[in-house]
């Protein structure tokens, strides 16, 4: 009889394998860099400027209805339709800040600062009509005609046109033509809207 040969088996073995973690942390972003202290967004519509938004610290604050626009003397090279920035250096002192200026050093050229809310901008009347009867019929005629610089150009032609109240023979009037193409009357001395605020109708272009 064949001796019993006892027979032993192990199992494999058991592999456990272990994922190592890895705790990274996100590296923090740079802290974006606005310019210190206020600013505006100034645009121009009807040859008048506005400063319809503010923005402090980074933190945007809408201003465009509720507080209401501020009038602003617009800023060199405005045009119609566009958008500029103005920001303040100082207390009443302002600069225009171009796309990506964030400190004083790059704010120029300087330029007035937003009004007070409800404040009106006063400016120079640059198109004075003196108006005076001649006959049955008033003639309107500019005075002062200023050309721009270095240019050589010729005032507008006189208009003719029915008188309004208040123009007699020895009575003449004075109207302003303001930048909105509406007109007002000017008071004796009066050089700026400041002082000419009662609205006319403009004399007729022809």
């Amino acid at each position: 009889m064949a001796a019993f040969r006892r027979r032993t088996q192990f199992a494999a073995p058991l592999i456990i394998t272990v994922a190592a973690c890895s705790s990274s942390k996100e590296k923090p972003k740079p802290e974006q860099k606005s310019f210190p202290g206020v600013t505006w967004q100034v645009v121009m519509d009807n040859m008048k400027c506005r400063a319809v938004s503010a923005q402090v610290s980074g933190d945007k604050v809408a201003t465009t209805e509720d507080p209401p626009p501020r009038e602003i003397q617009c800023p060199p090279g405005m045009t119609g339709g566009m958008y500029m920035t103005v920001g303040e250096l100082a207390p009443d002192k302002c600069a225009v800040v171009p796309q990506g200026c964030v400190d004083a050093s790059c704010a120029k050229p300087t330029t007035p600062c937003p009004l007070p809310f409800g404040k009106q901008l006063v400016q120079k009347l640059a198109y004075v009509w003196t108006i005076e009867k001649r006959g049955e019929k008033c003639h309107a005629e500019e005075e002062d005609h200023d050309c721009p610089p270095g240019v050589d150009c010729n005032p507008p032609a006189p208009r003719t046109f029915d008188c309004p109240p208040g123009v007699t023979e020895d009575k003449d009037l004075h109207i302003a033509e303001l930048p909105d193409a509406t007109c007002v009357i000017v008071p004796d001395g009066c050089l700026d809207t400041g002082c000419a605020t009662e609205k006319i109708p403009c004399p007729p272009m022809k």
